[in-house]
Parts: structure tokens; sequence; C-alpha cells
């Protein structure tokens, strides 16, 4: 029986990583338009956005119109289909990012991308490992 390193948990890791990247970029749209007049903040929450990355949405799941074509992002497509707007916290000029939040979920958010990271590459060292060890 071949064993292959993209098991379940590995596509576990793989799916986590990129909704953390998605996370990522909504942030940093986020801070990019803090001064954006009328501008609501986006919000992808990762569990939610998990399950849907592992039954095939989002990003992983793209549409296509043939099954022999690439699959491409449709500009008017969101990322995955938990992304909301904040309504709270509207300044004057009806813009709901706080800079402050959108900073500490940048950091938050990069710790949990790395250790993911880290889980990911330690089980590829362990196969390494194993592969090593049959020689």
């Amino acid at each position: 029986m071949v064993i292959s390193p993209w098991d379940g948990g590995t596509r576990l890791y793989e799916y986590a990583l990129d909704v953390r990247g998605a996370i990522h970029e909504l942030v940093a749209a986020n801070v990019a338009n803090e001064e954006t007049p009328g501008y609501k903040a986006l919000h992808l929450p990762f569990k939610e956005a998990l399950a849907s990355a592992m039954n095939g949405e989002g990003p992983l799941g793209q549409r296509v119109t043939h099954p022999r074509h690439f699959p491409v992002i449709h500009s008017d497509d969101h990322v995955f289909l938990h992304l909301t707007t904040s309504v709270v916290g509207s300044g004057p000029d009806g813009n709901t990012v706080s800079l402050e939040k959108q900073m500490t979920l940048m950091a938050e958010n990069s710790f949990l991308y790395m250790a993911l990271a880290q889980f990911l590459s330690g089980r590829f060292n362990a196969w390494g490992a194993a592969i090593d060890e049959g020689r």
C-alpha cells in the first residue's frame, strides 16, 4: 500500500494556510483603505472559511465552463462564501476600518500562519526522514 504525503492531515494544513493567506490579504486591503470614505472593512471567519475550503468551495473550487478548462477566479467572485463586511464603528465618512484592530488581526494571523507552516514543514521532514531510513 502506497501512502501519500497528501493525506487528510496534510490537506487540512494546506487548506488552513490558504485561508490564513486570504485573511492576510483582506486585512491588508482593509489597512490600505483606512482613509477611503465609505469603505466597509472586510472580515473572513477562519472556522467557516476552512470548512468551505475543505468542501471544495472558495479558491480551491473555482468555476469552469468545461472540464478541460483551467480554473479561473472571476472578478465578481468572493474568495470565500463567508466574507462579511463590518458596519459597526463607522466614522463620519462611513468608513468602518479600525487601524488598531486590523494591525492586531494582522499580527495574530501572521503568528498562526507561521505556526501552521511549521507544522506542515514537520510533516514533510518526517516523510523525508522515513524515505532516508529506507535507503
